[in-house]
């Protein structure tokens, strides 16, 4: 059924029960008038007793229409039920039965209720009327049960199944919800699921990067060095030396990375302080010239020496590759709540003899990313001061992540 609201339903097509259901009390009809059953001992009106066939046939009419146009079937049906009762007809109970039904069960949910209360009334009102025209007790209770079983009975029948039918339409759009919201928990769960593959993936590039490139950066620029230094030079073992060193480290690292993604276990965080001396004497065995200040206490969190230690290497390589020949100054300095670390260069040849490796767009965000995961902040961009290039980023000891850092994203070349 459809839902029952405060406004009538939406017209509805006829239905083959009800065609079947207005044969059936036209029948019934016939069958009553044939066997001369009666609905009183004597018509209160005779002359309206021959019209039973089409009173009978305006109101078994009308009954098609108890769910398309409910109204109009129940105003034609009562009316047609009222004229045959008062013809001596029986089938006009019938018919009453099925207007009060059709009413409460299909029409408005107002007038359903107007209808319930209108007929208790009317059951009541009719005992004490015939009690007090006949001054017998037993008439009138008799006539409120005819009365109740006529017009109350279907009244109280149609309201049950109303209430059934609603509290069906109620559980299947309960049903409906919770299918639904079912549905937006699985693209919700999705949807987290990508994001977190997606961050999953952007760490993995930048470990790559910061691992992998800096080394195999490390090792071109120290490879580059020993082709270029004239024979006969300690040069080339020295630097050989730096490269093998980094090509160790470099495999230890990519094979630690491995171990991760395959048992979900994470590794260590690599790089400290202390090594930041050996990656500034490769590149100086590579022909960079740096000036290298290290004013860092002990004690510091090893999650901060390594992202100190990553951003550096990455500063230096990105220097190596885009300034080249530039000297280079970088300075490591302990502040009251963490480090401070500088790195800038004075600009080296023009763009067209630097070197022509070109990035993968990774290393500048990558630095401004471990700055932020910190809590501290990282800036890289042309120095304002100067024509050359500058990385400057500030860790605290705390390594509690502040939502709020404040992260300069500068344009430039990225390594």
């Amino acid at each position: 059924m459809n839902s029952f609201g405060d406004q009538a339903p939406p017209a509805r097509r006829i239905r083959r029960e009800d065609a079947l259901l207005a044969l059936g009390y036209a029948a019934l009809a016939w069958l009553m008038h044939a066997l001369e059953l009666t609905a009183t001992g004597s018509a209160a009106f005779p002359a309206l007793a021959p019209w039973w066939p089409l009173f009978t046939l305006v109101g078994c009419g009308a009954v098609v229409l108890r769910r398309r146009h409910t109204p109009v079937m129940v105003s034609l049906s009562f009316a047609a039920a009222v004229l045959l009762v008062l013809g001596n007809s029986t089938v006009g109970l019938f018919l009453a039965f099925e207007a009060v039904f059709s009413l409460v069960l299909f029409g408005p949910a107002r007038a359903a209720r107007v209808a319930e209360a209108s007929v208790l009334g009317l059951c009541a009102a009719s005992g004490l009327a015939v009690w007090s025209l006949t001054g017998d007790l037993r008439d009138g209770v008799t006539v409120i049960l005819l009365t109740g079983m006529v017009l109350l009975l279907p009244a109280e029948w149609a309201s049950n199944l109303r209430k059934a039918a609603q509290l069906a339409e109620s559980e299947s759009a309960r049903a409906a919800a919770i299918r639904a919201a079912a549905r937006d928990q699985e693209r919700l769960a999705a949807r987290e699921h990508e994001l977190a593959l997606a961050a999953e993936r952007q760490d993995m590039a930048r470990e790559l990067h910061d691992v992998l490139s800096s080394r195999l950066s490390a090792i071109a620029l120290q490879s580059g060095a020993a082709l270029r230094s004239p024979q006969g030079s300690s040069l080339p073992a020295e630097v050989l030396a730096h490269v093998r060193q980094e090509s160790v480290k470099g495999l230890e690292e990519l094979n630690g990375m491995i171990r991760t993604l395959s048992t979900g276990v994470p590794r260590p965080l690599a790089g400290s302080i202390q090594d930041l001396d050996a990656v500034v004497a490769g590149h100086r065995a590579a022909g960079m010239r740096i000036d290298w200040t290290n004013l860092a206490g002990s004690g510091i969190p090893s999650p901060v020496q390594a992202a100190v230690y990553r951003i550096a290497v990455e500063a230096l390589v990105n220097a190596a590759r885009h300034s080249n020949g530039a000297r280079v100054r970088m300075l490591l300095d302990q502040t009251a709540s963490g480090l401070r670390l500088l790195v800038e260069d004075d600009g080296g040849l023009p763009a067209a003899a630097a070197s022509p490796q070109s990035g993968t767009g990774t290393g500048i965000p990558s630095m401004l990313a471990r700055a932020e995961q910190l809590g501290g902040r990282a800036w890289a961009g042309p120095d304002p001061a100067g024509s050359g290039w500058k990385v400057e980023a500030e860790l605290p000891f705390s390594t509690t992540p502040r939502p709020d850092a404040a992260t300069i994203n500068a344009g430039g070349t990225a390594g």
